[in-house]
């Protein structure tokens, strides 16, 4: 036995000093009687039928005593051990969208956290506690903790997500702490079932007849004022007809609605279709009640880029350029000569051919034929090579995604050139697209004051480049990439990443969750990341020259969360299960007060019964 405050018990002190109180206290009491002979014949009588009157004193000495003790053990905390008692638990809580399906108002993921509570309130005292939470990202939210009453809480505050799971880590964690104690009781809180699951215990949640309904893979489009809407609906645990509702432009009154007979866990196609001369979204809806809603819904937003650009040529020969710039960019071009250039503000892109400003703009740029050095712009000039005899461009080899995304289209042969310019010092954000003998004379990346640039080191009049099938595609990969969309697209999947094309002075680039948490996105690189956790529609919101700009995008539910019925192959650790236990605790702490409660109620009634005799 040990205490946990064992400066408690000077709590006893106050036995002696109730034994001495009892001694010098004056037993003698004044009372008033009738001095009759019948009086004397009635108190005789109650002495009689009391015999232990006189003990009264003595017992309520005893039941202070009693008090004193249990009182003085009851704040030193006794803790008892008791051998081979206690384990070690290892709890894996299963967060996936499918957990948030509903039978009797409470979810899969509500009765799972309260299954684990009352592991934790029935264990013996002296376990430790290990949760592994797996949502779209795996997380321990304690590890061999012991305090019943802070993993309680802290169980409290996990969460569910909307979207799909991998278990590889909580697999790979449970795995470590099985190794280390093949004692450890794994146990995994889910709603699918498992064929294999060795040395760890499903408890499954949910039922198979659980009846749930989706839909997905939403498109639409526009002829004329027919806006005509596309999706897939099903029904995964029974045949069915449900009711799909299309609404347009976020009004509440649907502009079409349709009943579709569907097969159990077929995917069934529906069409339908509205007037309308334009629309900014339209949402397919399905009426019907199921076990999760937040799949019964998808919303397609029609988002023409907000990013029209103006770039401004600074060129005395700009025909090529303007040219392929008309071709693919509706943004307004202005066109000056270098003479004239006086640090314009307010471009999106500025390309600079056969001229070098003395410093970069705040904005993306082109240097053309740059023939001297200009801070920030992450390279410097070596000197210009004429060749003499013209020398082919060498596109490159590179699979990274950026050199893909930027020679898309491009053939690469027979560009040639009479002369080049040499640089040294490359920043290491530039990618390499054309080069002749490993030196590169087309590259792109981000220079110093963090904007987009492209490099040509060569004049495009004494290249065939302009003449070339490439010349074209080339300018217009570079101009999505110098000049991108935003988004990409405005369809997701939750738990998919949304990657944000960060532009030209762009700042506080934040999203806004479906739930309204605020989500600060990293602008510093060319491309800023956004994980998506919840299912719904997403507001990316930034400033671009102190002017708000919004961006919607919708996060639909994964299909495979969507089913009732999941099954997945193995949940197995490796290793033979042992079951030993270590040594637990015993806190007789709610005994001691119950002791406690007794003591003083036995001693309240001696004192009455005192009181009464002495009448």
């Amino acid at each position: 036995m040990r205490f946990l405050f064992p400066l408690g018990l000077l709590g006893l002190i106050g036995i002696p000093i109730v034994i001495i109180i009892y001694i010098l206290r004056n037993k003698f009491n004044e009372q008033t009687v009738p001095s009759t002979y019948l009086w004397e014949l009635s108190e005789r009588f109650f002495k009689r039928r009391n015999p232990l009157s006189g003990l009264t004193g003595i017992i309520s000495l005893i039941l202070q005593i009693l008090t004193i003790a249990v009182l003085s053990l009851a704040i030193a905390r006794p803790i008892f051990v008791l051998p081979n008692t206690a384990l070690e638990y290892c709890f894996i809580l299963d967060a996936s969208g499918s957990m948030q399906m509903q039978s009797d108002r409470e979810t899969r993921f509500d009765l799972a956290k309260a299954a684990i509570e009352e592991r934790i309130s029935d264990a013996r005292l002296g376990s430790t506690y290990t949760l592994i939470h797996v949502s779209t990202e795996t997380t321990t939210a304690y590890e061999r903790l012991s305090d019943k009453a802070l993993a309680k809480e802290l169980l409290a505050d996990l969460t569910c997500s909307n979207g799909s799971v991998q278990y590889t880590d909580s697999l790979a964690a449970a795995q470590k702490y099985f190794n280390e104690n093949p004692s450890f009781a794994v146990s995994l809180f889910t709603d699918k079932t498992y064929d294999a699951h060795d040395n760890v215990e499903i408890v499954r949640f949910g039922s198979d007849t659980d009846v749930n309904y989706a839909i997905g893979d939403v498109d639409g489009s526009l002829t004329g004022n027919l806006l005509t809407a596309q999706a897939n609906v099903i029904s995964y645990t029974t045949d069915e007809t449900l009711t799909v509702s299309l609404y347009v432009n976020g009004k509440t009154t649907p502009a079409k609605t349709a009943d579709i007979a569907v097969k159990k866990g077929e995917a069934t196609p529906v069409t339908l279709t509205a007037n309308t001369d334009a629309y900014d979204s339209f949402r397919l809806v399905i009426e019907n009640e199921d076990s999760l809603s937040f799949d019964n819904e998808i919303i397609s937003y029609n988002q023409q880029s907000e990013a029209a650009y103006s770039i401004l040529i600074v060129s005395e020969t700009p025909f090529f350029l303007q040219v392929a710039l008309d071709v693919y960019t509706d943004s307004k071009i202005d066109v000056i000569e270098p003479d004239a250039y006086q640090n314009n503000a307010g471009y999106g892109l500025y390309i600079f051919h056969s001229f070098t400003p003395d410093t970069l703009p705040d904005g993306a740029v082109w240097l053309i034929n740059s023939t001297k050095s200009v801070a920030n712009s992450g390279f410097s000039i070596r000197g210009i090579i004429e060749t003499d005899d013209p020398v082919e461009l060498v596109k490159s080899d590179s699979t990274s995604t950026t050199t893909r995304t930027l020679l898309q289209g491009i053939n690469g042969k027979d560009i040639y050139l009479s002369e080049y310019i040499k640089y040294s010092g490359m920043y290491t954000k530039f990618t390499t697209l054309f080069s002749y003998n490993a030196h590169p004379l087309i590259f792109a990346g981000v220079n110093a004051l963090g904007n987009r640039e492209v490099v040509f080191g060569f004049d495009l009049h004494k290249s065939d480049l302009p003449m070339s099938t490439d010349f074209e595609p080339l300018v217009c990969n570079l101009l999505a990439y110098s000049c991108p969309d935003v988004l990409d697209r405005t369809d997701y999947v939750c738990g998919e990443d949304v990657n944000i094309n960060i532009t030209a002075n762009m700042k506080n680039v934040k999203a806004i969750s479906p739930d309204g948490e605020e989500i600060y996105v990293d602008n510093t690189a060319d491309i800023g990341v956004l994980h998506l956790e919840r299912v719904g529609t997403y507001t990316i919101r930034f400033s671009v020259s102190g002017e708000e700009k919004n961006y919607l995008i919708y996060s639909s539910s994964p299909d495979n969360e969507s089913n009732p019925t999941l099954k997945g192959e193995s949940f197995s650790l490796h290793g033979t299960q042992q079951y030993e236990r270590t040594d637990g605790e015993y806190d007789p702490l709610l005994i001691l007060f119950i002791c406690l409660a007794l003591l003083f109620i036995a001693d309240w009634m001696v004192y009455c019964y005192e009181k009464y005799q002495l009448r």
